[in-house]
């Protein structure tokens, strides 16, 4: 058994469903199958690794927050072939499109295919593709393996730095995830469904290869969370390819002692680093002020107080000078490039929360470990 290795790039998540159904049918072959719904999404994922099919629409944004442009297709094949980009130019590549109006062979060499979801001229020549790549498919090495997918690159800087401060013979067994441009929440929340639709097994084993998510606990990482959850059943088998975590004050002691005293706050990984490293970050003057209205006030614990949230009242409330940083101030996203790049040469001690959080990656995942203490 070996591997197909899958670059899809749009964004209708029905057509994708479709696309992965139809491959699925009729091939033995363990899928690694990835999703980009833009131009530069796409060319960072060709930089980066090896495809023996892409998949692409042909109206598509050229950039993230972009507006779909008819030529996305063609610009997506137009940069493949420009040397300064650096990609890997996929085995194959298809056009599939819902619009006859852009029909046009790629480059002269690549096919589009009409995509109409009950037909079946393209789903018999996919599968036939499908079926010619299982063939030649030794000559791109792909390994699917257990694999975090995290909002964006700042986030796994800093979880590969604490793997291989902690557990370095481990940074062979998970793969970190993430992209430069766009990410988010959502990037995240396509690439578990996506995981979940490919319903790959351990090669000779009955077992799911799993992910994990990694979201900020804020607004739009629960909102992707609750759309995930509503798409995929977690009592399918689609559903227990993949685990749901959330950047949340468990793993942080500081963030827990702010929680008992009375106040909760949306948080994202950088918030769970120990106070040592927060205050030199104020020094730095790495933090901006923090929304205060969506701070959320436990009224059985703290009365509630007519003064604006300050270090001054907020220690009149028992807070620490550290946690009262903690509750106004956030890294500002300027700064977070540094802030993951100091965290490579800072105190290990500062780093224990991160610590917790990898250990609790490796128990969901099954990755044995020795744990280490100091």
């Amino acid at each position: 058994m070996g591997n197909i290795s899958i670059l899809i790039v749009d964004d209708d998540i029905n057509k994708i469903t479709a696309i992965i159904s139809t491959i699925k049918s009729n091939v033995n072959d363990v899928l690694s199958i990835n999703q980009a719904s833009n131009v530069q999404e796409a060319i960072e994922y060709l930089q980066k690794k090896e495809f023996h099919l892409l998949i692409t629409d042909l109206k598509m944004p050229l950039r993230h927050d972009d507006l779909p442009n008819d030529s996305g297709g063609q610009s997506l094949v137009k940069n493949l072939y420009r040397r300064k980009n650096k990609t890997n130019v996929p085995m194959f590549i298809i056009g599939l499109t819902q619009f006859p109006e852009l029909e046009k062979d790629l480059k002269n060499v690549w096919k589009v295919w009409h995509f109409e979801a009950s037909e079946e001229y393209w789903k018999v020549a996919l599968r036939d593709l499908i079926f010619h790549i299982s063939l030649v498919k030794s000559r791109i090495n792909v390994e699917k393996i257990e694999t975090i997918f995290v909002e964006g690159i700042t986030d796994k800087q800093i979880i590969e730095t604490v793997m291989l401060l902690y557990y370095p013979n481990k940074l062979d067994s998970v793969y970190i995830d993430a992209i430069k441009y766009g990410g988010g929440a959502s990037w995240v929340e396509r690439q578990l469904f996506i995981w979940a639709k490919s319903l790959t097994t351990k090669i000779n084993d009955k077992l799911y290869v799993k992910s994990i998510g990694l979201f900020d606990d804020d607004e739009s990482g629960i909102t992707s969370i609750n759309k995930l959850r509503k798409s995929i059943d977690v009592n399918s088998a689609e559903g227990k390819t993949f685990h749901i975590k959330k950047s949340c004050y468990k793993y942080s002691p500081i963030i827990k002692s702010i929680k008992n005293k009375g106040i909760t706050f949306p948080t994202v990984i950088e918030d769970l680093i120990s106070e040592g490293l927060w205050d030199y970050s104020h020094k730095q003057g790495w933090l901006t002020p923090r929304n205060l209205d969506s701070l959320v006030i436990d009224k059985d614990k703290i009365e509630k107080i007519n003064k604006e949230f300050n270090i001054n009242n907020l220690k009149e409330l028992g807070f620490t000078n550290s946690e009262s940083l903690l509750i106004l101030f956030k890294i500002k996203d300027d700064y977070k490039k540094k802030f993951s790049m100091h965290i490579k040469k800072t105190k290990r001690e500062y780093l224990y929360p991160i610590k917790y959080m990898v250990e609790d990656f490796f128990d969901t995942l099954n990755i044995k470990y020795t744990k280490v203490e100091k």
